[in-house]
């Protein structure tokens, strides 16, 4: 036992020394731009830079706006029209053995909403589209809780249970929904890679920075915690990630929500004036702030596409996750989590950056919020940096210090849920009960793989960590939505069968021998609401 201990101990020892070792040379990229390194960063920045100027051009303008528009049309504008039953639906708390509450989903899928786009992503997108950027990325966020709805509804439509816990996503839609099992696969590589190595970036960097920013915490130390608490949550499952989202996003989010709702009180007089101005912004180039129209809109939408991750399919393991008796309800749940990030967190973030004038443009624009401003300016620095400075304005010396924590609870949460759909996507590769030994072990070197590039992601300062995950969520929107679309009529087939059985005065549950499709687990489905269809039939009888 003893010997044990001290091999254990040994190999922690030799694991932190390793670690310490790519520290010091990251410091020497990131400080000598003679390092070999350096270079190297700089040529796959420049790569990442141009694949994303072809993934996020007009072509995505057109998907991610035009689906939403296509769905809110054909849903007859479900956002609007259930607005009420949409919230009511994510505090169902019932869970099983196999799936977790809807609540708890939709918490878990929070975690990874309610993130750095929330706050750097809004900054970034006003540093680069001016406050007219705030108005497209809210529109974004009303059209896009529609194709979070879809995709959502599909996900938990084709579920099934692997390992005794309830499994879907994009990969199972494609393959079980339109047969396409090659093109599951090509989906499932390119998400589990987006989520555990990409996404995972902006997230990490935000923190670090955050807390360097704040306190002066070297970037190295910030990412060293957060790789290891990350590992001690993810050892648990799904279970633990879904309890840990649920204890932390609610707290955090009425937290945030309060210090913004105090400055724009604090401001008031002012948001009239504001929201003219942002409105006027978004549809003409502004002499002041400078930018394009077609840089405005772009930043909004791929901002509040980040922020939301609607269309990429992030959110589908999670909702695929949730016991619920309809696919729908879950649809409904995820749709209004669209809502509370990107159409209220968002606006908070730009309200309080815009009212107090804490920010500047890449067109030239310097706020007088500040007298940081300039030189942030000169040196070309925005992000998280302009939401610290509006809550200085009113929390004074302590407002950059509570950014940082609620930027690594914000940021955290969303690497807890990169990992569970990175972790997701890795089972759909391995299925099968042969593969049952395969999955435990990927699962494990996932568990272990991740804490080490998030504390990679810490430690290298450069604006890649953005670009990244930019190239991650791009490429995971184009492959999803493409899935998406086509399954569009099953979508709404099933809420066409919920508004029926709401008019009827019912409790809504999905019957397979009423709605059946091929590759829906008709089995799974009918255990589900046993109690449901049972009941049913005895009034039929009757």
């Amino acid at each position: 036992m003893r010997k044990n201990k001290q091999k254990n101990s040994k190999n922690i020892s030799t694991i932190v020394n390793n670690l310490l070792i790519f520290q010091k040379y990251c410091d020497k990229i990131n400080k000598s731009k003679g390092y070999g390194g350096y270079h190297m960063l700089n040529s796959l920045n420049n790569v990442v830079n141009f694949l994303n100027s072809y993934i996020w051009g007009v072509g995505m303008l057109i998907l991610i706006v035009g689906s939403g528009l296509y769905f809110t049309i054909r849903l007859h504008g479900f956002q609007f029209v259930h607005f009420k039953d949409m919230w009511s639906r994510i505090i169902d708390k019932q869970d099983s053995d196999s799936g977790i509450s809807a609540f708890g989903s939709f918490c878990t899928t929070m975690a990874m909403r309610v993130g750095t786009g929330n706050v750097a992503g809004v900054a970034v997108a006003i540093y680069m589209g001016g406050p007219g950027a705030l108005f497209w990325m809210i529109l974004a966020g009303m059209t896009n809780s529609a194709v979070c709805f879809a995709e959502c509804t599909l996900s938990v439509l084709y579920k099934t249970r692997i390992d005794g816990q309830y499994r879907g996503g994009g990969a199972y839609c494609a393959e079980r929904g339109l047969g396409w099992k090659k093109y599951g696969a090509f989906m499932a590589m390119i998400l589990m890679i987006g989520t555990s190595v990409f996404m995972p970036a902006a997230a990490t960097y935000t923190i670090c920075d955050g807390f360097h920013n704040a306190i002066k915490i070297p970037m190295w130390v910030s990412a060293l915690v957060i790789a290891l608490i990350l590992a001690v949550v993810v050892i648990g499952g799904v279970k633990r990630i879904s309890a840990i989202a649920s204890m932390i996003v609610p707290f955090m989010v009425t937290v945030y929500l309060i210090a913004a709702i105090v400055i724009i009180v604090m401001n008031i007089t002012a948001v009239p004036g504001l929201i003219k101005e942002v409105v006027t912004a978004a549809f003409a180039k502004n002499a002041v702030f400078g930018g394009t129209i077609g840089v405005i809109i772009q930043q909004g939408v791929k901002r509040g596409t980040f922020s939301s991750a609607s269309g990429m399919g992030e959110a589908s393991p999670t909702a695929a996750a949730a016991e619920t008796s309809h696919p729908v309800k879950q649809g409904m749940a995820n749709a209004a989590g669209v809502w509370l990030d990107t159409v209220i967190i968002c606006t908070a973030s730009g309200l309080m950056i815009l009212l107090t004038d804490c920010f500047n443009t890449a067109n030239g624009y310097v706020g007088s919020g500040s007298a940081e401003l300039p030189a942030l300016a000169a040196a070309g620095t925005n992000g998280v940096i302009f939401v610290q400075l509006a809550c200085k304005t009113v929390m004074g010396k302590i407002a950059p210090t509570f950014i940082a924590i609620m930027l690594a609870l914000f940021s955290f949460t969303c690497l807890i849920s990169y990992y569970y759909e990175a972790e997701t996507a890795a089972m759909y590769l391995f299925q099968g009960d042969s593969k049952a030994k395969i999955r435990k072990v990927v699962t494990w070197i996932m568990r272990i793989a991740m804490p080490v590039l998030i504390f990679i992601w810490g430690n290298l300062e450069s604006d890649i960590a953005w670009n990244l995950s930019d190239l991650a969520l791009g490429s995971c929107t184009w492959v999803n939505m493409l899935v998406v679309l086509l399954l569009s009529p099953k979508v709404i087939a099933l809420y066409k069968d919920y508004e029926s059985q709401m008019k009827e005065k019912k409790d809504p549950y999905y019957n397979p021998d009423k709605l059946t499709w091929d590759g829906v687990d008709t089995e799974m489905w009918k255990d589900i609401n046993k109690k449901y269809i049972e009941n049913d039939n005895e009034c039929f009888y009757v």
